[in-house]
């Protein structure tokens, strides 16, 4: 079987969550991404006391957002690692419609969707959620600008 083809049938789980994102400790928060197909994906994340968004016991908001930005960051290294193209850095250009429903435990396990909304003008418009089992913990709109090299 070619090389290519090879890479295409790799699932997401296949990886270390380290080879699809440009962030490096401590800035790495999701453990795995655990799904991904043509327009989403989903991640894991162990939330550890450790973990820099974590104050008095819990992820924050920013937390929340930064595990969205990144399960979407793991979305492209995976399609970019799958099409033998270099991963790219991005960065989040603006957040839309955020609420935060509840902010997670320490010790917790939560689980984010993204859903690739459009593409356009060198942005990608997502639509990301947070659950704590099928509780919605965050949800919001984020524009993402890739880095051009």
């Amino acid at each position: 079987m070619p090389v290519s083809d090879k890479l295409t049938d790799m699932k997401p789980t296949d990886f270390k969550v380290i080879e699809l994102i440009p962030q490096r400790p401590p800035m790495t928060m999701i453990d795995s991404l655990i799904f991904a197909d043509e327009r989403s994906a989903k991640g894991l994340l162990n939330i550890r006391e450790t973990n820099l968004f974590c104050n008095e016991g819990f992820l924050c908001e920013s937390g929340l957002i930064e595990f969205i930005a990144q399960t979407a960051a793991a979305y492209t290294g995976f399609k970019s690692k799958t099409s033998n193209r270099k991963i790219a850095e991005g960065y989040i250009g603006a957040i839309k419609n955020l609420v935060i429903h509840e902010l997670p435990l320490v010790n917790s396990v939560i689980q984010s969707e993204i859903v690739i909304e459009n593409e356009i003008i060198g942005y990608t418009i997502i639509s990301g959620r947070v659950y704590k089992g099928e509780k919605l913990l965050a949800e919001c709109e984020m524009r993402i600008l890739e880095k051009k090299d």
